[in-house]
């Protein structure tokens, strides 16, 4: 199936789901513009992700995906994607195929406590630490509507090259999970072993010199719910997914 012209011109950019006919789940979340993307998910490409073997089962079941339409005739790219990144958060990307959570997730689903202390505190200069930090940018996988063993996975795991040193000496021993610039999460840090070697809700897929912690939450640390700044800017997530910050004094960066 795909749309006719005529109804591209009406759609402009629209916000879609794919739903499994089996129970009704929203299983993807998408935006387009007056084409026929919505369609083209259906298109097997053979690879190995979530949504591919989502669509392949419901095939099996000699079933079809089903395509709904959210929000459609929006004049602007923006929002849609507010719409696709609200969608996202109100569901859980713990519950779809979904790869990211969308767009501007700086603004997106936290709790009225998270917000109050996001917005009514001031943000802190990490130049400043008091103590050593290992900082893990969980953007990607983090889901305000996780569980809390799930928000522990995937900060703690698996990550690609840690250092033999750092591993055993434990010299970073506390672990910040940083959400777009804002610590959602601080747990000690207690050991570090091979990936896929302790107990999980998550899957390992198998790749050598990966590496997971195994620690316990710190439900009071003074930065959770902080903006994090690095030289004046809002502290960017590393390419390799962690980083280090060696410590010095916390400074409060002055109100403007």
């Amino acid at each position: 199936m795909a749309f006719s012209k005529s109804t591209l011109d009406q759609l402009q950019y629209y916000v879609y789901t794919l739903v499994d006919p089996r129970n009704n789940e929203v299983f993807y979340v998408g935006k387009a513009s007056a084409n026929n993307r919505a369609f083209k998910h259906l298109d097997s490409d053979r690879s190995e992700s979530a949504k591919e073997k989502r669509i392949a089962e419901i095939r099996s079941a000699k079933l079809e995906p089903k395509i709904d339409i959210l929000r459609h005739g929006l004049s602007d790219n923006s929002i849609a994607l507010e719409i696709e990144a609200a969608v996202i958060d109100a569901i859980g990307i713990e519950n779809l195929t979904n790869i990211i959570r969308g767009h501007d997730t700086d603004r997106g689903r936290l709790s009225a406590q998270a917000i109050e202390s996001l917005y009514g505190s001031q943000p802190i200069k990490l130049e400043f630490a008091n103590e050593p930090y290992m900082l893990f940018f969980i953007q990607n996988s983090f889901s305000p509507t996780m569980s809390e063993i799930e928000i522990y996975d995937c900060t703690r795991q698996f990550w690609h090259q840690v250092g033999e040193e750092k591993r055993k000496n434990l010299e970073y021993n506390t672990a910040l999970a940083i959400v777009d610039s804002v610590v959602v999460r601080a747990y000690s840090i207690c050991g570090w072993f091979p990936a896929g070697s302790t107990f999980s809700t998550r899957k390992f897929d198998g790749k050598a010199d990966k590496w997971e912690f195994v620690g316990q939450i710190i439900s009071s640390h003074l930065l959770l719910n902080k903006m994090l700044f690095m030289n004046g800017k809002k502290l960017p997530a590393n390419q390799k997914g962690y980083g280090y910050v060696k410590p010095k004094e916390i400074q409060l960066v002055p109100e403007v």
